[in-house]
């Protein structure tokens, strides 16, 4: 993991954080880009727009599985009678 001592410099509202390009290039964005921000225990996750969508596509897939195949999963959860 990399970490930076980084600065918010103020830009009028809102506020502005510059990230390095070393850091970018670690996540597989450049200047222009779209990003999906987020918040996570006070964390700050930054992640590039596609990826973003299709983790929620593969979560959105994962869940209509279970919720098709819930009662089966619930029985060999329980195991053998």
């Amino acid at each position: 993991m990399s970490t930076l001592n980084e600065q918010v410099l103020p830009l009028g509202d809102p506020a502005e954080l510059v990230i390095s390009q070393d850091i970018l290039k670690q996540i597989g964005v450049g200047a222009g880009d779209k990003v999906e921000v987020a918040v996570s225990d006070g964390a700050l996750i930054v992640r590039p727009l596609e990826e973003a969508e299709r983790a929620r596509k593969i979560a959105a897939a994962t869940r209509d599985i279970f919720d098709r195949r819930r009662e089966a999963y619930l029985k060999l959860a329980v195991g053998p009678e």
